[in-house]
């Protein structure tokens, strides 16, 4: 399997672009925990920010990636074309903006389909994390 690399994100940029995007505080919120708190599963987010279950809170990170990524559009369409890339299914994933599927040592997604966890874990790209500030 080839590896390919992911477009990092320049800090900057995104800073800029997650305060022009006209986010809601409640994106804001779950920009901000997300960021934090690394790595994640729908069920933890929809706990720890007591969100409802509709709309998914992994759609709702689909949303505010498009509102961020259309305030930094050139770098988005590279993630978008990683995210095709690299997915196993060969679709790409909005949320591959801040945040991408958890593999395990071995390489396993930590997801249901792949058998290693009981939901699908996803991590925080490390220039975005903010966890240790």
């Amino acid at each position: 399997m080839i590896k390919t690399p992911r477009p990092l994100t320049p800090i900057e940029d995104f800073e800029k672009a997650l305060n022009s995007a006209s986010l809601s505080a409640r994106e804001l919120e779950l920009i901000d925990y997300i960021r934090y708190i690394g790595v994640f599963s729908q069920p933890m987010m929809v706990k720890d920010l007591k969100l409802k279950p509709k709309p998914p809170a992994l759609s709702q990170i689909c949303e505010i990636c498009r509102k961020i990524g259309g305030e930094m559009p050139e770098h988005f369409e590279k993630i978008r074309k990683w995210s095709k890339q690299v997915s196993e299914y060969g679709v790409k994933w909005d949320g591959d903006l801040i945040c991408s599927s958890a593999k395990n040592i071995d390489g396993d997604y930590l997801s249901p389909s792949s058998g290693t966890s009981p939901y699908e874990f996803l991590v925080v790209h490390k220039e975005l994390f903010i966890g240790l500030s």
